[in-house]
């Protein structure tokens, strides 16, 4: 009898256990499938309020900047985040791996449906989707890609440009989110010396959230403009261009201290000067920015023409004065031209700086 009852007895205690653990699971079942039915990749607010995404941006990278195609390349970092209160875990719930972020892949979770208005190509590298406990959701990638960007190359080669990265809502999700007024923590560019160009040196990297206006198919929203600000390290063309083009064009002044008579030897001045500029132009063409407005190289090298142009008029006139028995006339102002020549050169490039530079 005693060994039955204990038999009944653990027999007893077996059932309820089972049945404990039965209804456990059933009751998990139902929670997971309670939560099955939340399609997590949909907006979280159901498109009633715009969800608020902060982004940053972090440049490790800066490729190449072509002023001719008015193109950049870069590879960094783009970062997201946005609160998503269906992944909050309850108070005092522990996930299974402890409380280390939750990694999802973007198909599973919805993501802001963000678009580049000024990339020519992107490319991803790696990424990673996380979740905290407390719902907020971060994105991360690595990327590569070419961006257009406007240039303006008045002051060319003494100019400032800005990269512009321009981040935009989907055409058809302007309501879905908008971009937070601040940009993340640690948006910048990276210190190392690759990060930056030899020609280029990055001064600042800024961020605002803009109102865009409709245009086209996209209607009225707001828009992220990420702005690297570039200035161009002048000294190549300095002491390349400028310096050459500066000697060539004042070696004509030399014939001003030859006697008018000689016409012959100092037409062949000017004239070789002049020939050298264009070969010279020519030379460096293919690396300069086509563009159809004047800037300030082309205006150094247009006045330096022009000097040579006139140093050859002066010459003419001299030798027709001295033919026409007007020596003197001509020796004085053949003698003018001695300081006049320099001087007035290096007034119109003086002049051509507080036009341009100014």
């Amino acid at each position: 009898m005693g060994l039955r009852s204990i038999f009944e007895g653990g027999l007893a205690v077996l059932c309820l256990a089972l049945a404990s653990m039965a209804t456990s699971a059933c009751f998990a079942a139902s929670h997971i499938a309670q939560k099955s039915q939340v399609d997590l990749r949909k907006s979280p607010a159901n498109g009633k309020t715009p969800v608020v995404v902060s982004v940053g941006l972090y440049i490790t990278n800066l490729v190449a900047i072509d002023e001719a195609r008015e193109t950049f390349e870069v590879g960094g970092y783009l970062k997201g985040t946005w609160s998503d209160p269906r992944l909050a875990l309850p108070a005092g719930e522990t996930p299974a791996h402890g409380d280390a972020p939750r990694t999802f892949k973007v198909q599973e979770l919805w993501t802001p449906p963000i678009q580049s208005a000024n990339t020519i190509s992107h490319r991803t590298i790696s990424y990673f989707l996380e979740a905290d406990r407390n719902g907020l959701v971060t994105y991360v990638e690595a990327f590569d890609g070419v961006l257009s960007s406007g240039f303006n190359l008045r002051k060319f080669p003494f100019d400032t440009q800005v990269l512009q990265f321009e981040y935009q809502p989907f055409v058809s999700s302007p309501s879905a989110f908008q971009f937070a007024p601040q940009s993340l923590p640690g948006t910048g560019i990276s210190g190392d010396p690759h990060t930056e160009l030899a020609a280029w040196r990055v001064t600042e990297v800024s961020y605002r959230a803009d109102k865009l206006d409709s245009i086209g198919f996209v209607p009225p929203t707001r828009q992220a403009i990420f702005q690297i600000v570039v200035k161009r390290r002048s000294g190549f063309y300095i002491w390349k261009i400028f310096l050459p083009l500066l000697m060539l064009t004042l070696v004509p002044a030399s014939v001003f201290w030859m006697d008018v008579k000689d016409i012959d030897w100092m037409l062949k001045v000017p004239m070789t000067m002049l020939l050298s500029m264009v070969a010279f132009e020519f030379s460096i063409a293919r690396d300069l920015p086509r563009i159809g407005y004047v800037t300030f190289l082309d205006a150094v090298f247009f006045s330096s023409f022009v000097f040579c142009f006139v140093n050859i008029i002066e010459l003419t006139l001299v030798y027709f004065l001295h033919m026409k028995q007007m020596r003197k006339t001509a020796l004085k102002l053949h003698a003018a031209g001695r300081w006049a020549y320099p001087l007035g050169y290096a007034g119109t490039l003086c002049l051509l700086a507080i036009v341009f530079l100014a």
